[in-house]
């Protein structure tokens, strides 16, 4: 902690920029002026350099002290503090696949008259989820790779023949496609009707619920609302999302049953019928297909959820890596992101892209530090 302490003094010396980056231009063997740019406050990638610090002394402990470290890093990622201001410790979250209310409401039927955006909604990121990030990060330095959730699947006894739904042609219809098949178990699984998800407590729910249902909603956030950050063209991401959106909605209208009290069992099986007769979009068809495979084929609820809480836990570190300065920069001036966090994690880690990619963009090297 005294070498820490002294870094953090050694730090504010010198800048108050969260990262400050140099870009240049490689052609033919010549390389042009670098340009600099200071982005957002240093304090942030300070806390993601203690983390990653703090990972490294966890992987030479004990499985009791490694306990212990896990909840100070849960501490640090919910801590609220000036230092920290511009991210409050929250996550938002969105879904594509919201059945139709059993009752109107003039409200309702306003908004769909108007098509209005999907709501988004913040809730404070669950400890079950900081600690499920902090696992794949420590899986995910230990390859010296990012995956799209195929080594999850692997690592699992079950999971290899899921790794169909991960072929898809970019990440947005993966994490869509994946989206609707997590929505799809939770209605065959949901949470006891005097508890709703997302509101505290979650003792009552397992973890690795918790950790599938809040990343699952919020990477259909980012699609929705901020598909800069994902590594996919965003005028096809947002095409792409409102294809989706828009075939969902159709088809859970055309379905829509006025039956009231429905059981779990009941309610899936009408949804999944539902979205199989009425869908034409191959990404919302395909998210039924794997949603229906989740149900049918993983006798054990909880397996199922874990299944997905580690490809979610993978799938959110994989789109993290970006060259997109600006789309970053703007989401720590509207008051900060997780998977902006999560970006400045990596790069400390020596990640700054994806397999098959080149390190950074291919026209351009970036290279960001604190001084």
């Amino acid at each position: 902690m005294l070498a820490i302490y002294l870094l953090f003094l050694e730090l504010t010396k010198y800048s108050e920029g969260q990262l400050r980056c140099t870009v240049w231009c490689i052609h033919k063997g010549l390389v042009s002026r670098g340009s600099r740019t200071e982005i957002g406050k240093f304090y942030l990638d300070l806390v993601s350099l203690i983390l990653l610090l703090v990972l490294v002394v966890s992987d030479r402990a004990s499985s009791q002290r490694s306990l212990s470290i896990q909840k100070w890093v849960s501490f640090l990622l919910r801590r609220r503090c000036k230092l920290m201001k511009h991210w409050d410790g929250k996550m938002r979250q969105c879904s594509v696949l919201v059945p139709p209310p059993r009752t109107s409401s003039l409200l309702v039927l306003v908004r769909r008259l108007l098509r209005l955006p999907d709501q988004r909604r913040k809730v404070k990121v669950p400890a079950a989820v900081n600690a499920c990030i902090v696992n794949a990060l420590r899986s995910v330095i230990s390859n010296g790779s990012l995956s799209d959730g195929v080594r999850s699947l692997r690592r699992s006894q079950v999971g290899e023949s899921f790794i169909w739904a991960c072929d898809g042609e970019g990440t947005s219809d993966t994490i869509l496609l994946w989206h609707i098949a997590t929505c799809i178990l939770e209605v065959r699984h949901p949470c006891r009707h005097d508890q709703e998800q997302g509101s505290p407590p979650l003792s009552n729910i397992s973890d690795h619920k918790i950790v599938a249902t809040h990343l699952s909603r919020y990477c259909a956030y980012l699609v929705t609302w901020s598909p800069k950050l994902l590594p996919d063209n965003v005028a096809w991401s947002k095409s792409l999302y409102k294809a989706v959106k828009k075939d969902a909605e159709d088809a859970l209208v055309a379905g829509h049953s006025a039956a009231r009290s429905l059981t779990p069992v009941v309610e899936y099986q009408q949804l999944v019928e539902t979205l199989s007769a009425n869908s034409k979009h191959e990404v919302l068809k395909n998210g039924v297909k794997l949603g229906e495979q989740l149900v049918e084929t993983i006798e054990e609820e909880e397996t199922a959820w874990k299944l997905l809480a580690d490809f979610w836990s993978e799938m959110i570190l994989y789109v993290a890596p970006s060259d997109n300065l600006e789309g970053h920069k703007e989401a720590i001036a509207r008051g900060g992101e997780l998977i902006t966090l999560l970006w400045a994690m990596l790069f400390h880690a020596g990640i700054v892209s994806r397999p098959g990619e080149e390190d950074g963009s291919a026209a351009t090297t970036t290279s960001a530090g604190a001084v």
